[in-house]
């Protein structure tokens, strides 16, 4: 049996290496038991993050920001304005939850 880790770095590219090992490895057979069954399409399709909130928690999730112009309504403005500092940071968690939620995002990092 072997076991390959590799950890990466978000936004980043694995290294032909870690290509080369990774492929390498399904060569091996996985053996399931009681304690580690295999999983049914439907259970895999099932899966869900631990914890989505880290998702959202910028020491977990870094994705690229990407600066654009957007009309919002000024009521919806004002009411995330009325929250405090940080209040663009608020609205852009909401729309990604909005987006994982519609099936738009995957929730993993």
């Amino acid at each position: 049996m072997a076991t390959v880790i590799s950890r990466l770095k978000a936004q980043s590219t694995p290294s032909e290496d870690v290509l080369a090992r990774i492929k390498e490895a399904v060569k091996y057979p996985v053996t399931f038991d009681d304690d580690c069954p295999e999983l049914t399409d439907q259970e895999l399709r099932e899966f869900q993050p631990v914890n989505p909130a880290l998702h959202a928690n910028p020491a977990y999730f870094k994705p690229k920001k990407k600066q654009i112009t957007l009309k919002i309504d000024a009521d919806v403005l004002e009411a995330y304005r009325e929250t405090g500092k940080g209040y663009q940071t608020r609205m852009n968690e909401a729309l990604r939850n909005s987006a994982i939620a519609a099936g738009l995002l995957r929730g993993t990092c």
